[in-house]
């Protein structure tokens, strides 16, 4: 596949960013269609509707969120893909005078957990001041993100705000306070609610 860029309309400058995380670690190729297909995305965690941070295991739930177009044809992007922050161990071996062992060396890499089309993710801003984003999926259930940017970015946000008007009319791309949530947790590796019940 030849590689394109998101030229076709001015709204989709933002695919025009240099890669992030999770475009780099897909342009290795693990999945051919990811490979050359632009991509939006930035680093979130996840809040409660109320825009409280969720805490699993006492620490923030990070989320890493990549808009994508696969195609050039498409006008559109077509699908949203998740990540999560996945440490795995690089195992080498160091030879000294004394040893003959294996030494592991942690490296921090993202998990893709899942791939949803567009067309059955509805994305809304649930709170502008606090850069918050609701993610309402075709089953009904809704999860609240907060963006995390880099501290050399500005205006990150305005990004989202401009793909969620694209995406949608401008009157569903404020209806934060109309979402109906089922759940506040959102389990990237499953999607699945964490059981509140005693």
């Amino acid at each position: 596949l030849p590689h394109y860029t998101a030229q076709s309309s001015p709204a989709m400058g933002m695919f025009n960013t240099s890669m992030g995380k999770l475009q780099q670690q897909l342009y290795k190729g693990e999945y051919t269609i990811f490979k050359y297909a632009p991509m939006f995305e930035s680093d979130f965690i996840q809040v409660s509707k109320k825009g409280e941070v969720i805490d699993v295991h006492n620490r923030a739930q990070m989320v890493t969120v990549g808009i994508v177009r696969t195609s050039p044809h498409l006008t559109l992007p077509d699908v949203m893909l998740l990540a999560r922050p996945a440490a795995i161990c690089d195992d080498y071996n160091r030879y000294g005078p004394a040893t003959q062992e294996k030494v592991y060396k942690p490296t921090q890499i993202l998990e893709l957990t899942r791939l949803f089309p567009l067309k059955f993710v509805t994305i809304s801003i649930h709170n502008g001041k606090k850069q918050q984003l609701c993610l309402k999926l075709a089953t009904g259930r809704s999860f609240y993100l907060q963006l995390c940017p880099p501290s050399n970015t500005k205006d990150l946000f305005v990004y989202w705000e401009n793909l969620v008007c694209i995406l949608r009319p401008p009157v569903e791309a404020y209806r934060g306070s109309q979402a109906i949530p089922v759940g506040d947790t959102l389990d990237i590796t499953g999607f699945e609610e964490e059981d509140k019940s005693p």
